[in-house]
């Protein structure tokens, strides 16, 4: 084929004309692609409700005398029932309301002495008594905060392959319950998150542990760290996006992660939008504060230096057991090599050539001994040894108390600057850009610099969107859905309220109250919308989701509020508020499920005293790659990605794992024990008691006949295992002398079906 007398040669390769031009071509498009510039906004972009501040409006007059508001929520709810001509639903009677409360508040169910007290209170105000009560409690902020670290994606791991432990992230998690107990204005709340490392600046951190601890929200995503060489420009990048992400989701309700790599394509956010508000991190670092005293230091030392060094010593014995069979693996490995490996470990390494260095190195990787080999090498006797002196090893290790107080935090160094990324990759750097807030989300001109300034911008008492996400998240745990029923995307995707009246309302309300997020619970909790019946289907047929409220949401418990409500049922729940996590026995086939390079033992020290195995769940250690079957199967969120809303599944692993799992039969043998010990000798009180225990009330005359059939059944079959000489799985010394085993393990069968019950798991 003739060439084009036009010829350039490059690399060795003959390039034609058409070629030629192509390639000058590309390089123009590449250079042109190396800026970039923001897409204009339009009038219309910002026309958006939730891009425009809350507006004002008194609450609608209800002309319907039927209708009886109680306070400004109501107005609302009934105006819009009015005009699709449906009725709100009656009052629901004492019994189900203070079970109601109780859940969504504190997260517990009353006990049957909170409920004769209840029901017995003739005062018109009983029920406003009970909120307040409830809202005092120290378990309200151990129930709301479980709300938040879903948002924050809580968990004291890192995830990926190696899922390494932070053991200070629980300092974080009782920041929030804290908070939420004091009633902590939610715009302070929020700059303590966001900024708190720059509000304590130069301050003894000490004095201001609080503050530095808030900055943990900003470490609760998933952290790459692994083994091996990494890429740290693209971790770096990684961690940022984690913290913006953390943002947009948890004040913001908008997806701002889909402008990482591109312009939104549906809301007016921008790639310069997002890397603008990464800036405001550009000078942000992890950071392990030391916020203990020089007494705790001691105190720490003084009870951990007499663990460590037994256990030092322990592990010297099981090295001394090893030695001799590693010893021998080495040797018979090392007479395996090549002879060019074996000479060049016989020169002494100061006389090694290049080569024979470089052959030493691999042979040392080749004379490795890994401990499956070493294990399987011992004598029974020397394995059995072995064995018993890794177990008290274990053992003591879970009984180190826990290290000096440190905040898991994060602090400003030296400002990298911030860049557009094409595509999100670290090394495609376009613009450089400075912090900035969403251009669409104000009209002032600003030239912010700090977290802190982003705070004050966010807590601005007309910004459009902080107190409507955070009001809208509060309605939707009460009711099952929000009054933005997407309450992790407000924008344009997502959908618009059904009550946008009432949010703005309530958003406004907050802002006026000091930023009371008590107030919110008391003013919705008190409303005649939430006090409705649950049962009644007149408004079905007009309105069949049940988005206008006619009626109350009956809703599932959620996975810990139901582990701690069986707890609770069985009078086995350990009340403590805060401190470190509590790591439960797992069973065989979840520890399995723990990675590891090296042995698998001593993965998971369970946690020494039992008493502490009945902590409410939101104390239990929160691994991410490792989860309690019982909570993830009732939806527990996995914590890799923010959970505005919990899914709720069905599903037949669910009843499988609610009737036989080690827990809940631990906890029917516990609930049966409590009750022969009140009711010793009366089998119709021992049944009211279990009752009233699951379920806040008596049992009906036809539950009381099917309870005592199954007791006499269940009975016979177990009194057939004991002539068999099979065992019942039941402690007698948790019984009171002389109990009937076949009788007292029959009941602790009824308790776990009455937790496997509609009415247990559902709140009314």
């Amino acid at each position: 084929m003739r060439r084009s007398s036009h010829q350039s040669r490059q690399g060795g390769v003959r390039w034609g004309m058409p070629a030629a031009l192509a390639l000058v071509g590309l390089a123009a498009a590449a250079l042109a692609q190396s800026s970039y510039q923001d897409p204009p906004l339009t009038p219309q972009d910002r026309t958006h409700w939730a891009f425009l501040p809350p507006k004002k409006s008194s609450p609608p007059l209800v002309t319907n005398k039927a209708y009886s508001p109680r306070n400004a929520v109501d107005a609302f709810i009934y105006a819009r029932l009015q005009q699709a001509g449906l009725a709100p639903s009656p009052e629901a009677d004492k019994r189900t309301l203070i079970r109601r409360l109780h859940f969504d508040l504190i997260g517990l169910p009353p006990t049957p002495e909170e409920v004769d007290a209840f029901l017995q209170d003739p005062a018109p105000d009983a029920y406003e008594k009970l909120v307040d009560r409830l809202l005092a409690s120290p378990h309200f902020g151990e129930r709301q905060a479980q709300h938040w670290l879903d948002v924050v994606r809580f968990a004291e791991t890192n995830g990926y392959e190696l899922d390494g432990e932070r053991p200070h992230a629980w300092r974080y998690r009782d920041y929030v319950i804290r908070s939420f107990n004091a009633d902590k204005p939610y715009d302070r709340f929020l700059t303590e998150q966001l900024a708190g490392d720059e509000l304590a600046a130069g301050q003894d951190p000490r004095q201001a542990a609080e503050l530095w601890i808030a900055t943990g929200m900003h470490r609760c995503g998933p952290v790459h760290i692994v083994s091996g060489n990494l890429d740290q420009e693209m971790l770096r990048q990684e961690r940022l996006t984690e913290m913006v992400k953390g943002v947009g989701t948890a004040f913001l309700a908008l997806t701002v992660d889909c402008a990482r790599c591109h312009d939104h394509k549906f809301d007016p956010f921008s790639m310069g939008d997002y890397y603008r508000l990464q800036a405001f991190f550009s000078a942000a670092r992890y950071a392990e504060i030391d916020i203990a005293t020089e007494e705790e230091k001691a105190a720490y030392k003084k009870q951990a230096a007499p663990l460590q060094a037994e256990m030092a010593e322990l592990r010297k014995q099981v090295a001394a057991i090893e030695a001799p069979y590693r010893a021998a693996l080495v040797q018979a490995k090392r007479a395996k090599l090549e002879p060019r490996y074996r000479q060049a470990l016989d020169t002494p390494a100061d006389q090694r050539t290049a080569e024979q260095k470089k052959l030493a190195q691999e042979a040392a990787t080749l004379l490795k001994v890994s401990w499956d080999e070493i294990v399987a090498a011992l004598s029974p006797a020397d394995r059995e040894r072995r064995a018993e002196l890794k177990e008290r090893l274990h053992a003591l290790q879970a009984r180190l108390p826990p290290p000096p107080a440190q905040a898991w935090a994060i602090r400003n160094e030296e400002p990298i600057p911030t860049f557009i990324l094409k595509r999100g990759e670290p090394h495609r750097k376009l613009v450089s850009v400075v912090p900035a807030f969403p251009r669409v989300l104000t009209t002032a001109a600003a030239t912010p610099q700090s977290r802190l300034d982003l705070a004050r911008w966010l807590t601005r008492p007309d910004h459009p969107l902080t107190a409507r996400v955070i009001v809208n998240r509060l309605w939707q745990h009460y009711f099952g859905r929000g009054l933005v029923p997407t309450a992790d995307d407000f924008g344009l995707r997502g959908q618009p309220p059904t009550h946008p009246e009432l949010l703005d309302y309530l958003a406004l309300e907050l802002v006026e109250h000091r930023w009371s997020l008590k107030h919110i619970h008391r003013l919705i909790v008190t409303s005649a919308t939430y006090r409705q019946s649950s049962l009644t289907t007149h408004g079905q047929q007009r309105d069949p989701e049940n988005r206008l409220l006619w009626r109350m949401n009956r809703q599932r418990l959620d996975a810990e509020a139901l582990r701690d409500a069986i707890l609770t049922a069985a009078g086995t729940l350990n009340r403590q508020v805060g401190g470190p996590s509590v790591r439960v026995p797992l069973e065989p086939e979840v520890y399995a499920l723990i990675f590891t390079e090296g042995e698998p033992d001593g993965l998971w020290p369970v946690t020494p005293d039992p008493a502490q195995h009945t902590r409410r769940s939101i104390y239990l250690f929160r691994k991410r790659n490792v989860r309690l079957p019982l909570l993830e199967v009732f939806d527990q969120p996995d914590t890799l990605n923010p959970c505005c809303v919990r899914p709720v599944s069905t599903f037949a692993p669910q009843a499988l794992i609610l009737m036989n799992s080690p827990f809940v039969r631990e906890q029917g043998l516990a609930l049966a024990a409590l009750l022969f010990r009140q009711c010793p000798a009366d089998a119709g009180k021992r049944l009211e008691q279990l009752f009233r225990r699951c379920y806040g009330r008596a049992p009906t005359p036809a539950e009381r006949q099917m309870a005592e059939e199954f007791l006499r059944e269940q009975q016979e079959t177990l009194r057939d295992r004991l002539r068999a000489r099979q065992p019942l799985g039941i402690d007698p010394r948790a019984f009171p002398p002389e109990t009937d085993l076949a009788q007292a393990r029959a009941w602790a069968d009824l308790a776990v079906v009455l937790f496997n019950t509609h009415e247990f798991v559902y709140k009314p």
